[in-house]
């Protein structure tokens, strides 16, 4: 189902190059390319797949494309029997020559930040020059990375100069933001997840909408792709702005010894007008942690300011440097230092369930733990090995004798099954930074 908000109007490409897209959506014959194979090109392209299309996807890292090509999956939200399912389908290659022929390309690269904290278009720019020789009339390009508002008209005006080919009319351009939660535990996925669709025309517009269809169940058209790029920046940045609220509650908290996860609970009992987030360490991620920054350059650009993004930011920034200040503390309690200390990380991606240690606030808090003397060991069974700043931190087993030779743990991320387990009564000083264990007179809140 494909819910539509307003009219889109007839194709403008001209009746044959209309009629030839909708058959082939009809029919499921799309020839769909994906130009990377991360979190949401390789779950996108397995959906394309399913849905019955046929599927080539392109990715620099040769490992990747190999293990789509055996089957192995890399991610947490794609098993290998999905993608055997699909191996008719679904194919791969490091070779953008080879999506040549495609109907459709979609382009699914991160989009980091630069050391000024502006956006770093490198991937998406590098990606449009690998399809830039693969556009033929009649073909629909769909940028899905987050980016700032402006830059997908931006690569359509570059991609025109390139080929000579007039986007909108001999090919079609819409954007598409991806909106994956890896290991996503309240069953949202590419299938029940809105869509939002914003095209350079109307036909672009409809065409993406068409094609999004046949894998999500409702498509949300925008009116312009400026919009749909906006839309995804807000999104994330509502959740940063919302997440350091939390934060200074849960300080607060602290110090009036009142629970505080009890009283997010208890606040998002109201029915309407609130979402909880909780306290922790910090963010992570390639989302929250960055696409605020997008938002925020689309403001300078504007001439104008977003001081409560900025603030948000700020008080994100600094919640692994508290974690390191408040272990110091419960340490100097206990007449000691963290200078010579041993602490037990556990917990260092950034999110519970995954391998991503993409901005980990649990690397930052190693960095801080270090910089003040302290021996740091970590454990998290998703990540088997761990080097920060180049030096390797050494990983330690969820054992009783080893936890007995610690001075503190720190539960930096969530591990699945640990929560409740009574070892973490061993060290004499438990940190928790997700109000989230079970209260021991060794564990303490952040």
């Amino acid at each position: 189902m494909v819910a539509m908000t307003g009219v889109i109007a007839p194709a403008i490409h001209g009746r044959d190059g209309a009629q030839v897209f909708d058959e082939k959506i009809e029919s499921h014959t799309l020839r769909v390319g994906i130009v990377g194979l991360g979190y949401t090109g390789l779950p996108l392209g397995l959906g394309f797949a399913t849905a019955g299309l046929p599927v080539r996807g392109l990715d620099t890292d040769a490992e990747r494309v190999d293990r789509v090509a055996r089957g192995s999956s890399y991610l947490p939200d794609v098993s290998d029997a999905e993608l055997a399912s699909v191996s008719e389908r679904l194919s791969a290659t490091t070779e953008p020559g080879e999506l040549a022929g495609s109907d459709v390309l979609i382009v699914c690269v991160p989009t980091p930040v630069t050391g000024d904290q502006q956006a770093n278009l490198d991937y998406v720019n590098s990606a449009m020059d690998s399809v830039a020789p693969l556009l033929r009339r009649g073909t629909l390009l769909i940028l899905q990375s987050t980016v700032p508002p402006g830059t997908t008209a931006a690569a359509a005006a570059a991609l025109a100069d390139a080929t000579g080919l007039e986007p909108g009319t001999d090919f079609h351009m819409a954007m598409a933001p991806e909106r994956v939660d890896p290991a996503n535990t309240n069953g949202w996925n590419l299938t029940n997840t809105p869509k939002v669709v914003g095209g350079l025309t109307e036909e672009c517009t409809r065409r993406a909408a068409a094609l999004f269809g046949l894998v999500c169940e409702t498509v949300v058209p925008v009116s312009r792709t400026e919009v749909a790029e906006l839309s995804k920046v807000f999104e994330n940045t509502f959740r940063l702005v919302n997440i350091s609220l939390t934060l200074e509650l849960s300080d607060l908290c602290r110090h009036l010894d009142i629970p505080v996860r009890e009283v997010i609970d208890a606040a998002s009992t109201k029915p309407y007008g609130f979402l909880p987030h909780y306290p922790g360490p910090g963010v992570g991620g390639e989302c929250i942690p960055v696409d605020p920054l997008f938002l925020r350059e689309a403001a300078d650009r504007a001439g104008t300011d977003m001081k409560l993004v900025a603030a948000a930011f700020d008080r994100v920034e600094k919640r692994p440097g508290q974690v390191v200040e408040r272990l110091a503390e419960l340490i100097g309690a206990r007449d000691s230092t963290l200078s010579g200390a041993k602490v037990l990380v556990v917990g260092v991606s950034y999110k519970s369930g995954v391998a991503d240690l993409r901005n980990a606030p649990a690397l930052d808090v190693i960095r801080g733990l270090r910089a003040a003397g302290a021996t740091v060991s970590y454990h998290d069974p998703l990540v088997p090995d761990l080097v920060v700043d180049g030096e390797p931190v050494a990983a330690a087993a969820w054992a009783a004798a080893e936890l007995a030779q610690l001075d503190a743990a720190v539960m930096v991320t969530a591990v699945p099954g640990l929560e409740q387990d009574l070892l973490w009564g061993i060290p004499p000083v438990v940190l928790d930074t997700h109000n989230k264990l079970e209260t021991a007179s060794n564990v303490a809140v952040l």
